[in-house]
């Protein structure tokens, strides 16, 4: 937009001439009729500006004490929220310490890194490979059951397929042995293809809502009795032949960031006792968390233990160059 202009500068020459005249009047009258003019000028001009001043300073003062506020706001909630995610991380870990204790041996901890591209997002990187003992379809775990499988090996990193790949497949029978079959995941859309399906189970065996599902030992993968899911309801089916049941994950997609690889041996070994289900389902999480908090206090203790023995080295270490010092013939032989 054009910004407009006055029609006649003469205006302006006006006021400076008046303006000009003021002054010189002002410096030729006497000092008593210059100060009662100047009081009468700070009282009908200067005053009012004076207050606007100082209503501007003061807006602008609490314009900024809003902003640093909001600022320190926002900075304790980003630690907050850092703080939390720190908690739930060292509690993931913590999980995993007493995995590995429960385990003892058999095993490899790995890390999860992204997946190989868009639209493959259940395919993770995992960063323990061919080196570390893992093999091509090696069982993945974390705490609370079945993650996935190995599909790939490289020397360090080694690729895996999640619960919900259309590829995964686990042998699977109910906690109680009351019934078998296959469990895969979920051909669906939306937020219910992170379900997955337990299909081939007999006619004579249904299966309550909440029942544990785990793995059967069948196929060679995975060892008998990991936590697959729980049942939510019955899928009806065409061919009447078998049941079909919708089940829960017991691993969450958001919690699968550190995991462990069971080796071969160890899985043929078997997992018995590691993951227990039911009323000792409490108890073995108490143990899975004691055997983590014994580790952590043992290498504390020898932590302290190193560093008091650092300590006293280098007490005696000042004992004897003070001795020295004092005593020129303290190293001599007599």
């Amino acid at each position: 937009m054009q910004r407009s202009t006055r029609t006649d500068p003469r205006i302006d020459i006006v006021l400076v001439a008046a303006c000009v005249a003021v002054s010189l009047a002002c410096l030729v009258l006497p000092t008593a009729m210059r100060d009662s003019a100047a009081a009468a000028m700070r009282a009908t001009l200067v005053s009012p500006l004076f207050t606007l001043q100082s209503r501007a300073e003061v807006s602008r003062h609490a314009l900024l004490s809003r902003d640093a506020a909001l600022r320190l706001v926002d900075s304790v909630t980003v630690r907050s929220q850092r703080v939390s995610g720190l908690e739930a991380e060292n509690e993931r870990l913590r999980l995993l310490l007493g995995l590995g204790a429960g385990l003892r041996w058999g095993f490899v901890p790995a890390e999860v890194l992204q997946g190989r591209g868009l639209g493959d997002e259940f395919t993770v990187t995992l960063t323990a490979g061919e080196r570390d003992g893992v093999e091509p379809l090696s069982a993945v775990v974390a705490p609370e059951g079945i993650v996935g499988v190995v599909e790939r090996v490289d020397q360090s990193v080694s690729m895996a397929i999640l619960w919900p790949h259309p590829d995964f497949r686990v042998s699977a029978m109910a906690a109680d042995e009351s019934a078998y079959g296959i469990v895969s995941s979920h051909a669906a859309i939306g937020a219910a293809r992170y379900l997955l399906e337990m299909r081939s189970v007999s006619l004579r065996t249904p299966l309550k809502a909440g029942a544990v599902i785990v793995s059967s030992g069948l196929g060679g993968v995975f060892p008998r009795g990991i936590p697959v899911g729980t049942v939510v309801s019955e899928l009806r089916s065409a061919e009447g032949i078998t049941r079909s049941y919708l089940l829960r994950p017991m691993v969450r997609l958001p919690d699968v960031a550190s995991v462990i690889v069971l080796r071969p041996e160890r899985a043929r070994a078997g997992t018995s006792g590691v993951w227990q289900l039911g009323p000792a389902a409490d108890s073995s999480t108490k143990r899975v968390l004691a055997a983590a908090d014994s580790l952590a206090k043992r290498a504390v203790a020898d932590s302290i233990g190193r560093r008091a023995r650092a300590d006293s080295v280098w007490r005696r270490s000042i004992v004897g160059d003070s001795i020295s010092r004092t005593r020129p013939d303290a190293g001599r032989k007599p």
